[in-house]
């Protein structure tokens, strides 16, 4: 039975449970995004009330934690109500794209677009005279998953780090934005997987890497990461054999590390362990 980690850190309801289970005999951790609007309403900011104006389509269309239905100009297929209208989780107020400006990242999950269509969106607005406007409108092209932020220093501008996940494989990015509101640069940090995933055919190699951000500065970020990996004979369901399996393991490998990674403009370089452990995790995805 999988058991709440007791140091999770919390987001609105609906948006991530973390959980550690067993895969094996080896923990490991599961990040499950879900619906924004499975559980309850999550807190959103007093100026979240001002920012609807900048996404939703007409003021009649406002609800409580975004629009009632999908605005026009995402250009979303389907009924414009699709899974209850525009739905945001996370607003994260900073300068994204330049010092001193108000700023804010809105970020929505499983609204508007179906799964296969990708359920992540996020706007990017700014306060001016007053009132807030729309910069960017991002789908599949930008921050996606929960987003926290990189404080800038001086006349840096903020930066945000992400982590998303989705069917089994997911990344950690830090993500910055150009003066007028465009992605500036992406660089994708750690990849994680889950190997083989949903696989109808038994195995002989398993393998699971997963990561969560464990602190933020302006001059690095510090990433956990935990590796399971094991061959196994006479192969197995990874995802449902592992426990108490009476096949033989071998080949078995398992970490739980910091990943080091310092600044470099806009981007995180690894340091030198960390290229080691990285390396080493994606050698042992696929080893038989």
């Amino acid at each position: 039975m999988h058991r709440k980690r007791r140091d999770c850190p919390w987001f609105p309801v609906g948006v991530l449970k973390c959980w550690y289970g067993r895969f094996s005999d080896f923990e490991h951790y599961y990040f499950l995004l879900g619906g924004m609007q499975a559980e309850g309403s999550p807190k959103l900011p007093q100026e979240f009330a001002e920012m609807r104006a900048a996404v939703c389509d007409r003021p009649s269309d406002f609800a409580e934690t975004g629009c009632r239905v999908c605005p026009r100009f995402m250009g979303a297929e389907g009924p414009l109500n699709r899974n209850g209208g525009l739905g945001i989780y996370s607003v994260l107020l900073g300068s994204f794209t330049s010092a001193g400006k108000t700023e804010a990242l809105l970020s929505g999950y499983g609204s508007c677009f179906s799964h296969a269509d990708g359920h992540a969106t996020a706007f990017l607005l700014r306060e001016e005279h007053g009132s807030w406007r729309r910069l960017s409108y991002f789908h599949n092209d930008g921050p996606a998953g929960l987003c926290q932020k990189i404080a800038g220093q001086g006349d840096a501008r903020d930066l945000l780090v992400c982590t998303e996940e989705d069917y089994g494989a997911g990344a950690i990015s830090v993500i910055g934005f150009d003066d007028s509101g465009k992605v500036k640069t992406n660089s994708v940090l750690v990849q994680t997987w889950t190997f083989p995933f949903r696989s109808v055919e038994k195995q002989k190699h398993c393998s699971s890497f997963a990561a969560d951000v464990k602190k933020v500065s302006f001059d690095a970020v510090e990433i956990s990461i935990f590796l399971t990996s094991f061959d196994v004979d006479p192969p197995i369901d990874c995802s449902t054999e592992s426990e108490g399996t009476t096949s033989k393991i071998s080949n078995s490998k398992k970490f739980a590390e910091v990943a080091v990674f310092t600044r470099s403009g806009d981007t995180f370089a690894p340091d030198e362990k960390t290229k080691r452990l990285l390396s080493e995790a994606e050698k042992s995805r696929r080893e038989e």
